[in-house]
């Protein structure tokens, strides 16, 4: 790979296209496991973290916080990294830090835990910026694939850390730190196939504009938009002044939203109907495995033609089950995992595809992504807390699921924007 990252390098010659598709699909699929399993497999540790330290809940939480945190930070940052060392390599060097920060996370001492997690959170989030441009400088006959595989990935990690961190960690006979350190297999994984991925696939679309290309050809790193854009240019100003930019990340926003808040109180709701602890766990874990199946299809149906029904449909099964759950409680668990977890999984599908297909190029949707990826996590962070509030001054959980059924409904009217870009 060229150490200039503005001029394309000569590839070599690529593999069949079978193969180069399994590849792409491969390593996009470990690049957004990675994304989620650090620092997810986390919270099923916490109680043997905190027997095992002696800390309390404040710096546990701080642990689970600072990845979040470190979003808002990396997010401008990502972008004018990938001008400046090229997309490929600044991902390959996050994954390399991702692996680092995971080794030294499990070294026994406070300053190696608060030193690895922070590597984790900011390397995590410079990739969760670029995936959608390494995405967007693929083949547009690839991309809804790869966008189905990406999306799919962040339901799937959680799922994966969430059922797999305990009992595989208890069959190894491991403490939390070991049993941390087990998911280093996955990004490293990522980062081994991130390696052949980028030299034999994806080499030269490093740079690449939609000015420099002819979209009648299709080749990498095109746009279907292609040609001028009256919108201006894709540095950090234009992007921040374009409405539309705003639109899709409050689609993904409040797609981030709901999960992270279901993920936290929706236990608390359903043991508050008398569910045991156990139950209303397994049916929170449900959501994301239902989710899986419907990230990945999303792309494909909007490539059918089916985006202007899609991103305003699919909050509304969410607003249905949240709904559902305040009429008739716990008792239609089952039903309410169902219909939040094919929301969460659409809603990802079709918020990775829109920032996708709007960008212009790579390096435009390296910006929209950045932008997106903070109102995300503002919004992730927010939803939780305002949950919490809600529960602790109504005295009942059904305030604040009014107030997520709102969030969702607002949600949809949203996607009837986003949907005609």
């Amino acid at each position: 790979m060229s150490d200039a990252p503005d001029s394309p390098s000569p590839r070599g010659r690529l593999p069949h296209p079978l193969a180069a598709l399994i590849l792409a699909m491969a390593a996009i699929l470990l690049v957004g496991l990675s994304l989620r399993i650090p620092t997810i497999s986390l919270s099923p540790l916490v109680p043997a973290m905190m027997d095992d330290t002696g800390h309390g809940e404040t710096f546990v939480s701080l642990l689970t916080s600072v990845p979040l945190a470190l979003t808002l930070l990396a997010a401008p940052i990502a972008p004018v990294l990938a001008n400046r060392l090229g997309r490929s390599r600044t991902v390959s060097l996050s994954l390399l830090a991702i692996v680092a920060g995971t080794v030294i996370r499990s070294i026994p001492g406070e300053a190696p835990l608060l030193i690895g997690t922070g590597m984790l959170g900011f390397s995590i989030a410079i990739v969760t910026v670029l995936a959608p441009s390494i995405i967007s400088a693929e083949r547009t006959t690839l991309r809804s694939r790869l966008t189905g595989v990406y999306s799919m990935s962040l339901s799937l990690g959680p799922a994966l850390a969430l059922a797999l961190t305990v009992p595989v960690g208890e069959f190894l006979d491991l403490e939390w730190r070991g049993t941390l350190l087990i998911w280093i297999v996955v990004s490293a994984g990522a980062l081994v196939l991130w390696w052949f991925y980028s030299r034999t696939y994806a080499e030269g679309t490093e740079g690449t504009t939609d000015e420099s290309v002819d979209p009648a050809n299709e080749p990498r790193g095109s746009n279907p938009r292609g040609g001028h854009d009256p919108r201006g240019g894709h540095g950090a100003k234009a992007v921040l002044g374009d409405v539309d930019v705003w639109m899709l990340a409050l689609f993904l926003g409040v797609t981030s939203l709901m999960f992270y808040t279901t993920s936290a109180w929706l236990p608390t709701v359903f043991v508050g109907d008398g569910m045991s602890a156990q139950v209303a766990g397994g049916f929170v874990s449900l959501i994301n495995v239902i989710a899986i199946p419907f990230g990945l299809i999303a792309p494909a149906l909007l490539g059918r033609g089916a985006s202007r029904i899609l991103a305003p449909f699919a909050p509304l099964l969410a607003v249905g089950g949240v709904v559902l759950l305040l009429i008739a409680d716990s008792q239609t668990a089952l039903i309410v995992t169902i219909l939040l977890g094919v929301a969460q999984g659409l809603c990802l599908g079709v918020s990775y595809d829109q920032i996708i297909g709007y960008g212009r190029s790579p390096a435009h949707t390296a910006s929209v992504s950045a932008v997106t990826s903070a109102v995300g996590v503002a919004l992730a962070a927010l939803g939780p807390f305002a949950f919490g509030l809600g529960l602790e001054v109504a005295g009942s959980a059904a305030v604040p699921l009014l107030g997520l059924a709102l969030v969702a409904a607002a949600q949809s009217v949203i996607g009837l924007r986003t949907s005609r870009l």
